[in-house]
């Protein structure tokens, strides 16, 4: 899935610096801002009991199926009702996609051509109103139950995600037509990993859900700069939570959807350092705190480094890589990300304290370049 910030590429670093603390097994691993939810489902691959957590619905949706759900669902009743006499969820897919009576609802009417807006083609458009009206629909009649709601709705993101008119992010839509918004939105089974633990999927305030929870292994991967992910990933949040109830308020040249109430305290300047050492101190009985940041965030490096000092000291292992792809990334400039994770041994307080840190070079033509400080705080750890 097209996501700026998302740590598919840097899994295996991420695996290297958690096999270090010798936690592994059925041993919990939090994820308190799980986005795509790429890094919890890796862990879930390796036996872990994860838990899996964002304020946004759609990632709440990806949670429920690739980490709550531990098998492919059985979807009884729905087959029942759509005459399925096989045991083959394929059919029901089949079905989906070969829907010939479509409905206008609010994307054909607000985020295609017809609208006066390029996020969608009409026909597009008219398919993912029909099949989101339709899980609504069947999660109402009881047809389908939460997991199973919520694995449709995965597929549907899945689809809409490949048939965007976009350039990653959904903050605008493109002037002229990518070529992949031009095929036809077909909806696909979702892989599932099997799994043996109890995985569980959450839709809080991260500050909040930590103090009812004691990780094994926490992971921390909050946004880093001030742009909002509620807007700009608002299409898939309005098909995530749907319109049925009470119609979204939009506005503007891109009909962006109101998001105050989604609005992150981490994007902000002034709130987020705050945050973030509200957050550490309530984690400091997790046993590991993996922090993942980049070095272009609105929190300075130091004032990342004194927060976790108030609950350990700090460890530091490092990767380079190159970063999500931009419009000016070019081989003279290629952007490259430096990886850290810092951590400490075990205290007598009998916990141990990780940051991972994901830091994002300015390069520029030259070559790869870190903030002074950062550069000041290499010479002192090595």
């Amino acid at each position: 899935m097209r996501y700026y910030g998302a740590k598919t590429k840097l899994i295996p670093f991420i695996e290297q610096i958690v096999k270090t603390t010798g936690i592994n097994g059925t041993s919990s691993f939090v994820d308190l801002f799980a986005g795509t939810t790429s890094v919890g489902r890796h862990f879930k691959k390796l036996g872990y009991t994860v838990y899996s957590n964002d304020i946004l619905e759609f990632s709440y949706a990806l949670s429920k199926t690739y980490i709550e759900l531990n098998k492919q669902p059985e979807f009884k009743k729905l087959k029942k009702y759509l005459n399925i006499i096989k045991n083959d969820n394929q059919l029901i897919f089949d079905y989906l996609n070969n829907l010939n009576d479509l409905t206008e609802g609010f994307i054909f009417e607000s985020y295609s051509p017809n609208g006066g807006r390029k996020y969608f083609t009409d026909k597009n458009a008219l398919k993912i109103d029909t099949l989101r009206l339709l899980f609504h629909q069947w999660r109402a009649s009881n047809y389908s139950n939460e997991l199973e709601y919520y694995y449709l709705i995965t597929s549907l993101l899945r689809a809409v995600n490949l048939i965007s008119n976009v350039s990653g992010t959904y903050g605008a839509y493109l002037k002229t037509w990518d070529k992949r918004a031009l095929n036809p939105l077909k909806l696909e089974q979702v892989d599932i990993i099997s799994s043996t633990t109890k995985n569980k999927a959450f839709k809080k305030d991260a500050n909040e859900l930590i103090k009812e929870i004691r990780p094994d292994l926490l992971y921390l991967d909050p946004p880093y700069n001030s742009r909002q992910y509620a807007s700009n990933y608002f299409i898939l949040e309005l098909i995530a939570e749907g319109w049925f109830e009470i119609p979204p308020k939009i506005y503007g040249k891109t009909g962006m959807r109101e998001y105050e109430h989604q609005k992150s305290k981490y994007s902000s300047k002034i709130n987020a350092l705050n945050a973030l050492e509200e957050l550490i101190l309530n984690a400091s009985k997790s046993k590991y705190i993996l922090l993942s940041y980049n070095n272009e965030g609105i929190i300075p490096h130091i004032s990342l480094i004194n927060a976790l000092e108030r609950v350990g000291e700090v460890e530091t292992f490092t990767e380079n890589h190159k970063r999500y792809k931009s419009v000016n990334q070019t081989i003279k400039d290629p952007q490259l990300t430096l990886e850290l994770d810092l951590g400490v041994p075990h205290t007598s307080r009998g916990f141990r304290t990780n940051l991972f840190i994901l830091y994002t070079s300015q390069s520029k033509q030259k070559g790869f370049s870190l903030q002074p400080q950062t550069l000041n705080y290499f010479k002192r750890v090595a």
